[in-house]
């Protein structure tokens, strides 16, 4: 089972599960949407279900009976913490409560984030799981009291639950109001004549990028890892910090023209992490997962990407 399938990532994964070789032969794309544009397959079962009902998830696990669930569905954006916890806890809590109630119950793989670190020194100083949990965001603080009830039940009910924080996830799909995609949207439009410069926030900045491709394959590794995966968190990341300013700079290079940068102060947050930078190594030494798409690579898909739907937008 796949939770959020037609997100960003909830799409790249069902993609890749289908593209496997001895992937699973059933996949329960689950999503609160009517649609959720799912891949065209026979071995994907749509279900539209509201996480935030507990009736709801009961009836869904007793008519699908998943033997494994991936975690995707969150809310993701906005300031309202008790909106966080609806969704990102409680809707959480509903899924582990049905899972423990299973004869035989399924491994979960619940989806955090790097936000659960929050604070940093501000140096390149690479951040492995240990490190003290310190959000300064809403959504972070959420993720990481969904992490905590997740690991509760792994302790109290031997429910088993591996749990992840990703990087910055980009690629294809991502989402147009962050880093790079927003870049590459803003670029398109100038090149289209319906902008004349790129607004940017605060580029001094580092972050670690792991492409989409990366991270779900890391998702199955884990999926597929020992038992003593069970129970532990694992960061998901490139380990490579990546100045903002670069990626601009990337993102600009493919379009083969120059264009005007202007910061715009509405795009600078109260609080932005100087650096942050995730130690994979746990993670690689559970699985053999190793990061193989360069933030290079991953720019160019998703320029590709999107010029390649303007192009059908255009053809209309």
């Amino acid at each position: 089972m796949v939770t959020g399938a037609s997100g960003f990532i909830g799409r790249h994964l069902l993609n890749f599960l289908l593209a496997l070789p001895k992937g699973p032969v059933r996949i329960i794309a689950l999503d609160k949407k009517a649609q959720c544009h799912a891949p065209s397959s026979p071995r994907i079962e749509q279900v539209i279900c509201d996480l935030t009902e507990p009736r709801d998830v009961q009836n869904v696990f007793r008519k699908t009976q998943p033997d494994g669930i991936i975690h995707l569905a969150g809310r993701t954006t906005g300031s309202d913490l008790s909106r966080y916890i609806a969704v990102n806890v409680l809707g959480c809590e509903n899924i582990l409560s049905a899972a423990a109630q299973r004869e035989r119950p399924p491994r979960l793989l619940i989806t955090g984030s790097a936000a659960e670190y929050g604070l940093t020194s501000g140096t390149y100083e690479v951040i492995d799981e240990q490190r003290p949990l310190q959000a300064k965001t809403a959504y972070g603080i959420s993720k990481i009291m969904q992490e905590k009830w997740a690991l509760l039940y792994y302790y109290e009910k031997a429910l088993p639950v591996i749990c992840v924080r990703p990087f910055n996830v980009i690629g294809p799909g991502q989402s147009a109001h962050l880093v790079p995609a927003t870049f590459l949207y803003q670029i398109a439009e100038v090149l289209n004549g319906n902008a004349h410069e790129v607004c940017v926030g605060n580029i001094n900045t580092a972050r670690d990028f792991i492409d989409v491709k990366d991270l779900v394959a890391a998702f199955w590794a884990l999926m597929n890892a020992g038992a003593e995966a069970e129970g532990e968190v694992f960061n998901i990341s490139s380990g490579q910090p990546i100045k903002i300013a670069d990626i601009l700079d990337a993102c600009i290079a493919l379009s083969g023209q120059q264009m005007p940068v202007r910061q715009d102060p509405h795009r600078l947050k109260a609080y932005d992490v100087p650096v942050i930078i995730g130690d994979n190594s746990k993670l690689r030494r559970f699985t053999g997962w190793q990061c193989k798409i360069s933030w290079q690579d991953s720019l160019a898909a998703m320029w590709d990407d999107i010029r390649s739907t303007e192009i059908k937008k255009s053809a209309l």
